[in-house]
């Protein structure tokens, strides 16, 4: 009896990435290896197969079109050959046979310009979370600290709220803020060359 074998890949991709996240399964895929799934330890995980039989693509359908439920979309996407092989938060990965032909005109810059759009707003939409976290959470903190009698409690609660509030600085700055600029500037550029062509 024939053994599927598989392959675990440790691979790290921004936000930002999604194009090039895309392009690596993809040439995963030419060289044979099928995607399964990732984890949230960027664990990619692969099967073996036929090299070039699938191509890959990364969705994040925010708004599903023409008002579709979720059951709807899936069942539309099945009937264009198209397979959800794997679903990470509210990112689909997307596969179809490659002989289909691929899932957008080649230099399809709209299909471009709505997938970076999509990145953007995720982005923004994760930071505004996280920030919203740590703003529930320093508050907590504070008032207990203002309650508490005790110094070394006191002292204590003191650290986490400095630690909070520089965890959140640097976070915010080193990790959010370059994200977004680069998906900003990536969508600015996409206008930009859309502008030109028409």
């Amino acid at each position: 009896m024939a053994t599927t074998e598989y392959k675990k890949v440790w691979n790290f991709f921004f936000i930002s990435q999604v194009d090039e996240e895309e392009q690596w399964i993809n040439s995963m895929a030419r060289a044979g290896w099928d995607f399964v799934r990732v984890n949230w330890c960027s664990r990619y995980i692969f099967k073996r197969g036929i090299p070039g039989q699938y191509i890959y693509k990364i969705d994040l359908p925010e708004n599903l079109p023409h008002g579709l439920g979720k059951e709807e979309y899936y069942n539309f996407l099945t009937e264009c050959g198209i397979r959800i092989v794997h679903e990470k938060k509210e990112w689909m990965y997307l596969q179809k046979r490659a002989s289909d032909g691929p899932f957008n005109r080649e230099g399809d810059m709209f299909a471009k310009l709505k997938s970076a759009n999509k990145s953007y707003s995720y982005a923004i939409r994760t930071l505004c979370t996280l920030l919203k976290i740590f703003s529930a959470i320093l508050i907590v903190v504070l008032l207990a600290q203002m309650v508490t009698t005790n110094p070394s409690v006191s002292n204590f609660l003191m650290g986490i709220t400095m630690g909070i509030g520089i965890g959140t600085t640097l976070s915010v700055t080193f990790i959010w803020v370059p994200i977004i600029t680069s998906l900003r500037k990536r969508i600015n550029s996409l206008i930009d060359e859309i502008g030109i062509k028409n």
